[in-house]
């Protein structure tokens, strides 16, 4: 994965920026939850889906290859965004607690770290729809 360029506008570092906050937060989630981990919250049930699959990615890949992977997908939450109708992104403000949560969840991973995305940003809208309304 090549994520040299030589700049990134101000919207693609704040994309990349709040997909990482996401991407911190499911992780942590899934430590929580690791029976592996002996300081794990026993009463929590561990991952399933695409959840699991990303906190196996992060341990088999590690936090700088995450990192790498939020500045790579930015652009394509961008995109996603930018396929929303208005009154869709309202259903997904605020842009870092919901939105980014809801593109990170519905992400499907490789156990090496590649994502799978929907083909195009619509259809990636309209899964980040589905799954933001169905965790109401």
């Amino acid at each position: 994965m090549n994520t040299e360029r030589e700049s990134y506008s101000h919207l693609h570092v704040e994309a990349a920026l709040c997909l990482w906050e996401a991407m911190c937060e499911a992780n942590q989630r899934g430590w929580e939850r690791d029976p592996e981990n002996e300081r794990r919250k026993k009463r929590l049930k561990p991952l399933t889906g695409n959840a699991a699959a990303f906190y196996e990615t992060w341990r088999n890949v590690g936090a700088v290859a995450m990192r790498h992977m939020a500045i790579h997908l930015a652009d394509d939450m961008l995109k996603t965004w930018d396929a929303l109708t208005e009154a869709e992104q309202e259903e997904l403000i605020p842009y870092d607690w919901e939105f980014a949560p809801a593109f990170l969840a519905i992400i499907q991973w490789d156990r090496w770290g590649t994502p799978v995305l929907p083909n195009t940003p619509r259809e990636m809208a309209e899964a980040v729809l589905a799954f933001q309304r169905t965790t109401l």
